[in-house]
């Protein structure tokens, strides 16, 4: 009987700007190198942050494919080496992959000597969240993140990006698609995700200026939050 290939997840880590390189060294101890770095920004105004004891709106999102079996430990290991138990130091948390090319799952799932033993379980998700991702014209962030807020958003995280199209796919939705976009990162409760989509939707969607697109995907492990 053919071995059953272990789960892959992705780990994606949000920390301030400059805080990356932290995770890079975590995930290096437990042989996991398939890391990538984007450049982001929090919600929250400087003066707010100022207020809280936050640290900067500029953030690092770090993307890192991991092993379900080395989850736990790395988890724990991150939240230890930045201490994300305490408010505004970040935030880690996994969702699930549907597929991935054979020979990158056989690299991240070899065993090595010396890396950390596998811990079990110990995340405690009692309340299940989910992350709304939003993806809309450049310059609309602050009327999302505050249609969102009304909602009962907490907070987000922002990326600048660029769109694909072509005519056919303009044709398709009825109308131009702008090609600088930005896109929102917000980690939500489940009993209220619903909520905060609808507003988007009704208030950000592709009929208005800001022609947002709104999905959701399952968190699995979270800390930080």
């Amino acid at each position: 009987m053919a071995k059953t290939q272990e789960l892959i997840r992705l780990l994606i880590t949000i920390v301030d700007r400059g805080q990356g390189e932290v995770i890079f060294e975590v995930c290096n101890k437990y042989h996991i190198h398939l890391n990538f770095t984007c450049f982001g920004n929090g919600t929250a105004n400087s003066d707010i942050l100022n207020l809280l004891g936050l640290g900067s709106s500029e953030k690092d999102v770090v993307l890192t494919m991991v092993p379900d079996s080395k989850i736990p430990g790395l988890l724990t290991s991150i939240s230890r080496r930045m201490n994300l138990r305490s408010p505004g130091r970040g935030i880690a948390f996994t969702l699930p992959l549907s597929g991935i090319n054979a020979l990158i799952a056989k690299m991240l799932t070899k065993r090595e000597k010396d890396e950390p033993k596998q811990e079990e379980r110990k995340v405690d998700n009692t309340v299940k969240f989910s992350v709304i991702i939003a993806v809309y014209n450049s310059g609309f962030s602050d009327f999302v993140f505050e249609t969102a807020k009304n909602a009962g958003a907490t907070g987000g995280t922002i990326l600048h990006a660029r769109g694909l199209s072509d005519e056919e796919g303009e044709k398709f939705f009825g109308m131009s698609i702008q090609a600088e976009k930005e896109i929102i990162a917000i980690l939500s409760p489940e009993d209220i995700k619903k909520n905060i989509m609808e507003a988007i939707n009704k208030n950000c969607g592709l009929k208005t200026e800001s022609q947002a697109i709104v999905f959701s995907l399952p968190v699995q492990d979270m800390i930080g939050l």
